[in-house]
């Protein structure tokens, strides 16, 4: 892992402890440590700010319109799974996305335009929602405005056998948002069996409270698995310092382990 890689890690971990996380800049460090793809932070930011100038109507609907109807954003339908449709640096660049990166986007857009909205973690497919008008919502994915009984709808043609619940539509904090962009990289990468790609994904899952013994020897195995045991050991140590108390042994146990095989 390089120095840059590391500061990010470290970046990623302190913007986490924030009472507000700030979304953009969470997002961004995702992006970059995950893709070890060097951009500068003040550019990308300067492109969200570039795009808030654009819209000329202050709503969420304006929002929206500026960004699918002027712009040419939209979701990814031919390669949806690919792993760039989960990185807003990409996600600007290519106006191509999935449902939660692109509702960041709007997201952060709206916010730079003194527009508030909320992040709505629907099961299967992220929303945004008006602050003041509890049942009008945007679907990233297609660009359009929706109501509370459509994104009911939407949940049901996706979860056919599931019920409903009205908490769905709930908020979603920032810090849930970003773990949930990890989630879906992980999920692709595990499919995939792309390990080395898996690799930064589970380091900045491993940032959020305190990280476990399972989180721990998933990250381990995969580091030695390319050959990182040095790495893997290194992590370990630092891990152990920030778990709680019932898995501190653990973790601490399996830095030794890993250190001996160096030996």
């Amino acid at each position: 892992m390089t120095s840059s890689q590391y500061s990010d890690l470290g970046r990623f971990r302190e913007l986490l402890s924030k009472a507000q996380v700030p979304l953009d800049l969470g997002a961004l460090t995702l992006s970059r440590h995950c893709q070890a793809r060097s951009f500068e932070f003040d550019e990308e930011l300067a492109k969200m700010d570039d795009l808030a100038e654009q819209v000329s109507t202050r709503t969420l609907e304006g929002v929206v319109e500026c960004l699918f109807g002027d712009l040419g954003f939209r979701g990814d339908e031919l390669d949806y799974f690919a792993p760039r449709n989960s990185y807003i640096d990409q996600v600007i660049d290519n106006k191509r996305g999935i449902p939660i990166s692109l509702g960041v986007l709007i997201i952060e857009v709206a916010r730079r335009c003194s527009v508030q909205v909320l992040g709505v973690g629907m099961p299967g497919h992220f929303l945004v929602r008006e602050y003041e008008n509890p049942n009008n919502f945007a679907n990233p994915f297609s660009g359009k405005m929706i109501t509370r009984h459509e994104a009911q709808e939407l949940f049901v043609r996706l979860h056919p056998s599931a019920e409903f619940k009205d908490e769905y539509l709930d908020q979603v904090t920032n810090q849930s948002i970003l773990s949930r962009m990890l989630n879906n990289l992980r999920m692709i990468h595990l499919k995939s069996r792309s390990t080395k790609d898996l690799i930064p994904i589970l380091e900045l899952s491993l940032c959020f409270g305190s990280p476990s013994i399972a989180e721990a020897q998933q990250l381990a195995s995969a580091l030695e698995a390319v050959g990182r045991t040095d790495e893997a050991a290194r992590q370990m140590d630092e891990l152990a310092e920030r778990s709680d108390q019932g898995d501190t042994d653990e973790i601490r146990a399996l830095a030794t382990r890993l250190w001996s095989r160096l030996n």
